[in-house]
């Protein structure tokens, strides 16, 4: 048994990573994460300027979440160096960058709207998103809390996941930060905001492989017809395609309709609606919630199968 253990030590770093991203989260006030918004969002500040050229734009922003990101790296990687135990290193950097307190949140909101206290929702929901929130009806709380819980169960934890079984925790990382980065840019700027591009870019080309195989291999135990009508009849002409694909997931299989427009600083941006399905519920957000738990125990135990399967061959 200990040999065993010994073996797949790896893979028990990777569950125990996931186990206490669940069960022991860090509070927002001391989190790693926390210290690198700020710092993301005070470059922001003091780099960007509404006289600069949009090729100035362009090179401030690519450095500006470049720099950060390849500095902590190196350190990360030089303190591995003259680590006892770099996998258990490793495992850490994985627990910090999963990202589970949108779940509780969400709860938060339900119970919220269903004791009609929207405008508590609306403050809460504020700091899930981005978009504005001050002016969504009821219907719209929804469709946003759902859109947040649809984007992060995926990027914030199954891409994450990917990356880490893929290139290892530094790969997770650097697409961490990179999140980070863009998400403290968007609290400030408009999405089209030329800073956020390179950022953006890199993002979009980091997830385009195992973000469509995750969502491929998640419609195959779902409403695979469904889902594959939605992809090829909403995502392709989604905003964000990336973003399409996630939404039109749970769209097909939740029987609702998600996305649609929103405000961003006080700008509206078109965006299309996914699913020709009735409109939300608060019901729905604990179904969102069941659904997703389901997702997780699929993945997590063909991930365990196929890491085993690797290792005793």
């Amino acid at each position: 048994m200990l040999q065993i253990l010994q073996a797949q030590e790896g893979l028990l770093i990777f569950y125990l990573a996931i186990f206490c991203a669940f069960s022991l989260r860090l509070s927002n006030l001391y989190h790693p994460n926390t210290l690198f918004t700020l710092i993301a969002s005070n470059l922001a500040k003091r780099v960007v300027r509404d006289n600069m050229a949009k090729s100035h734009h362009t090179l401030s922003g690519t450095l500006a979440f470049t720099l950060p990101i390849i500095t902590i790296m190196a350190l990360l990687f030089a303190l591995s160096f003259i680590s006892f135990y770099p996998q258990w290193f490793g495992g850490l950097i994985l627990y910090l960058c999963l990202d589970t307190h949108f779940e509780k949140r969400a709860r938060r909101i339900a119970k919220l709207l269903t004791v009609s206290q929207k405008g508590s929702a609306k403050q809460l929901l504020s700091s899930m998103v981005a978009r504005d929130t001050q002016s969504l009806s009821e219907i719209g709380i929804i469709k946003a809390c759902l859109d947040s819980l649809a984007l992060n169960s995926v990027r914030q934890f199954y891409l994450l996941l990917i990356f880490y079984l893929v290139g290892g925790p530094y790969l997770a990382l650097a697409y961490k930060l990179m999140m980070l980065c863009d998400h403290s840019w968007r609290q400030l700027l408009s999405p089209n905001h030329p800073f956020l591009a390179p950022v953006q870019r890199a993002i979009y080309v980091l997830e385009w492989l195992p973000l469509r195989a995750f969502v491929i291999t998640m419609s195959l135990t779902q409403n695979f017809a469904k889902t594959q009508h939605y992809l090829k009849h909403y995502a392709q002409h989604y905003s964000n395609k990336h973003t399409g694909w996630i939404v039109s997931l749970f769209s097909a299989n939740l029987n609702v309709q998600l996305a649609g427009p929103r405000f961003y600083h006080g700008q509206r941006f078109e965006n299309i609606r996914i699913g020709s399905d009735r409109q939300p519920t608060v019901e729905d957000i604990q179904h969102m919630l069941k659904l997703q738990g389901t997702m997780r125990w699929f993945w997590l135990g063909l991930t365990g199968l196929m890491w085993a399967g690797i290792n005793l061959t």
